[in-house]
C-alpha cells in the first residue's frame, strides 16, 4: 500500500473499538481525510498526545482499500483555547464539523485550510458565537455551495431593502419575487431576509481574522443571521449538525 505525508488540521474524532479512533483531517493537498489511528486511546501510544481535536499536525498515512491508517503523527500547533474554554470548544466544534461536511475528499483545499487556521487562531480573541457564525459563512465560500446574498436568485435584480431567502435556490429574493413565492408556497417557502441581516452577513464575509471587528450587531439581527445559516446547512446536509447539541448544553 502507498504512503503519503501531509500537514493537516484535526476536525473530527470518533472512538472506534476498544482502543482506536477514526480521525477526520483537513489537508491542503488532499482535502478531507478519514483515517484510523489504531491503539491511540492507550496511554502509552505514541499517537495519543498529538491526535487531539483542533490540533495542527503532520501525519504519515498508509492508504487502504476502505480506510487509510495513520502511521505516525507529529504536533505542529495546538490551539489550546478550544481545549480549555467550554464556549470556545463548543463553537469550535461547530466550525470543525461544518468544515468536515463541506470539504471534499482527494481534492486540494488550500484556501479552506488556510482560512481555518486563521479562524482557530482567532477564537481566543473573539466572541466565540460571532466567530463561529463568521467562520461558517466564510467556509461556505470555498465549498461550491455558497449562497447569493446581494442579487435576487430568481430575477438577478440587485437587492434593496427587505426581501426573502429561499434555501432550495441557495439565495436571496427581491421583494417582488419573495411575494410571488409566498403566494405559491406559503410563508414556509421563504425566510424573512431584512436589509440589516444582509449587511451583517456581508460584514461577516469580509471579517479580517487578524484584526478586531469594527462593527456591532443587535441580538435580533444576530439570531436572524444564525437562523438563515443553520437552515441552509440543514438543507444541504439533510440532517442537523451534531455540534449544535453541545452548544445548547453550554447555554
Amino acid at each position: 500500500m502507498a504512503q503519503y505525508t501531509t500537514e493537516a488540521l484535526i476536525i473530527g474524532i470518533k472512538n472506534w473499538g476498544e482502543a482506536d479512533k477514526i480521525i477526520t483531517l483537513l489537508s491542503p493537498e488532499r482535502g478531507r481525510i478519514k483515517a484510523a489511528a489504531f491503539g491511540c486511546r492507550r496511554p502509552k501510544s505514541a499517537l495519543a498526545g498529538s491526535l487531539q481535536m483542533f490540533n495542527q499536525v503532520e501525519v504519515q498515512v498508509r492508504e487502504g482499500d476502505r480506510l487509510d491508517t495513520i502511521r505516525s503523527c507529529s504536533l505542529l500547533r495546538a490551539y489550546r483555547v478550544m481545549s480549555t474554554d467550554f464556549a470556545a470548544m463548543a463553537y469550535g466544534s461547530f466550525v470543525a464539523e461544518t468544515a468536515s461536511r463541506l470539504a471534499i475528499e482527494n481534492f486540494p483545499q488550500q484556501d479552506m485550510y488556510s482560512r481555518l487556521q486563521e479562524i482557530f487562531e482567532a477564537f481566543g480573541r473573539r466572541n466565540p458565537r460571532v466567530a463561529a457564525l463568521a467562520a461558517a459563512y466564510q467556509l461556505l465560500e470555498y465549498s461550491g455551495m455558497q449562497m447569493s446574498y446581494q442579487y435576487c436568485a430568481e430575477c438577478n435584480r440587485e437587492l434593496e431593502g427587505d426581501g426573502g431567502f429561499a434555501f432550495d435556490l441557495g439565495g436571496a429574493l427581491c421583494r417582488d419575487c419573495a411575494g410571488s413565492r409566498r403566494r405559491e408556497l406559503g410563508e414556509y417557502g421563504v425566510l424573512a431576509y431584512s436589509g440589516e441581516v444582509r449587511e451583517f452577513i456581508l460584514q461577516l464575509l469580509e471579517l479580517d481574522w487578524h484584526s478586531k471587528p469594527s462593527f456591532t450587531v443587535s441580538g435580533r439581527t444576530l439570531v436572524a443571521a444564525e437562523a438563515l445559516l443553520l437552515g441552509y446547512l440543514h438543507h444541504i446536509f439533510e440532517k442537523p449538525l451534531k455540534s449544535l447539541e453541545f452548544i445548547r448544553q453550554i447555554g
